[in-house]
């Protein structure tokens, strides 16, 4: 992954042509703007790292809500399937089954969203686009 600092009218090229383009917001020209991926609005590199952790953040914690929510929610639609495709009967109807789902799955599932930061999410490499999905199978 090719990240690319510019800040005026002769950089939007290779903002443009970069995996992620970063220009200055301060001090930068409205073309390096448009042909940038993220701007510095206040033209510090720190910010960078700051928006790199954060999005690392993001990342792992969708991850983990993503498979709570999976993992909860296959349990609950194999009746449904079962009811449909062999005729077993429900033991609770469609609109119990989202009454229970609302109310077991809400609140885990938003308490992962705002989970903190590990410990190592700096030290760790950049995860590889092609492999390391949100949601992989």
């Amino acid at each position: 992954i090719v990240a690319v600092t510019g800040d005026g009218v002769n950089d939007s090229p290779a903002l443009k042509k970069a995996d992620i383009g970063v220009a200055m917001g301060i001090t930068g020209t409205e073309v390096a703007k448009e042909a940038a991926d993220m701007i510095l609005t206040d033209d510090n590199f720190a910010s960078i790292v700051n928006g790199v952790e954060e999005g690392r953040i993001i990342f792992d914690n969708l991850k983990k809500s993503i498979a709570y929510t999976l993992s909860s929610n296959i349990p609950e639609i194999s009746p449904f399937l079962l009811f449909q495709t062999i005729g077993i009967p429900l033991p609770l109807s469609t609109v119990m089954i989202l009454l229970v789902d609302l109310g077991t799955d809400l609140a885990p599932a938003i308490s992962m969203a705002y989970e903190g930061a590990e410990a190592d999410i700096m030290q760790r490499k950049p995860r590889d686009p092609d492999v390391n999905k949100l949601v992989t199978w």
